[in-house]
């Protein structure tokens, strides 16, 4: 059977948009490589983990005050699938945050901060930074601009760009393959790599498995394109965001070299066949 026009198109919207941002997912993933072939100190690790586990808590907070409008609206606005996909998500987010707080708590012996964490998320509905991260602040304000300049077509992109591919937990899943030293005789980096592996699966049915809905949300070329800028320049600052989280391992000329796509390779990873629920929650 020959494919039809329709379809066609539709693959040729998916794989530009799926391109669009993958060399910064392939930096993230370098980040996370960089940062763990280098020595660290346990207030490293503790840095980026309280970071993320932020991030993770933020996320939470954020999902659950918007579940109460969904509910009001389901079989109307909200169908009943997008529903508990919203609910999944809800679980999926605070199992990622457990699964950080308790390397945390492994590594000082103390329950983290909740509050502490909040603060630093950046990822409450008001979605506003901190004056000690400047680029996970730009990153904030981009996705706003973004949201400002471009309304639903930015909605619908951005969709595509949670967890920026899942790249840093899918190099932290492989923690144990890199030339790492340890603080801990292995013990901290056997936790991470695990909790790693599971936030991956998660965070592949975030972002990337709603590629094919975004795709057929594009009306027009100049939809394509549009969208494409939206994946990209968040990528972009996304990066940034990264490497903030990781104490700046990457220098900024190394950043520079993977906006132009120097010295960079996409990662083997399958963004076209996801599973709609991960491994881990089914």
């Amino acid at each position: 059977m020959t494919q039809s026009k329709t379809d066609a198109k539709l693959d040729e919207r998916i794989a530009v948009l799926e391109s669009a941002p993958l060399r910064w997912w392939a930096g993230e993933a370098e980040v996370v490589r960089v940062y763990f072939s280098n020595p660290r100190t346990r207030e490293d690790d503790l840095h980026w983990l309280k970071l993320q586990a932020a991030r993770e808590l933020g996320t939470v907070e954020r999902l659950i005050e918007a579940l109460p409008a969904d509910l009001t609206r389901i079989e109307t606005v909200v169908g009943r699938d997008s529903f508990e996909a919203s609910t999944r998500s809800v679980y999926e987010e605070a199992r990622h945050y457990r699964l950080l707080a308790d390397i945390m708590e492994q590594i000082t012996g103390e329950r983290p901060d909740p509050k502490e964490l909040l603060a630093l998320s950046g990822c409450q509905s008001e979605r506003r930074g901190h004056p000690d991260l400047p680029a996970m602040t730009a990153e904030i304000q981009v996705t706003h601009r973004l949201l400002e300049t471009h309304g639903e077509l930015a909605e619908v992109a951005l969709g595509f760009s949670e967890g920026a591919g899942a790249a840093i937990f899918y190099i932290g899943n492989k923690l144990l393959e890199l030339p790492y030293t340890s603080y801990s005789n292995g013990a901290v980096e056997k936790a991470i790599a695990e909790a790693m592996g599971v936030i991956f699966h998660d965070e592949m049915r975030h972002g990337p498995v709603h590629i094919p809905q975004i795709a057929q949300a594009i009306r027009n070329d100049e939809d394509l394109e549009t969208a494409r800028h939206i994946i990209t320049e968040k990528a972009v600052a996304h990066l940034r965001l990264r490497n903030e989280t990781f104490g700046n391992p990457l220098t900024e000329a190394r950043m520079a070299e993977i906006d132009a796509g120097i010295g960079v390779e996409p990662l083997p990873v399958d963004y076209r066949n996801i599973t709609p629920v991960s491994p881990y929650s089914a």
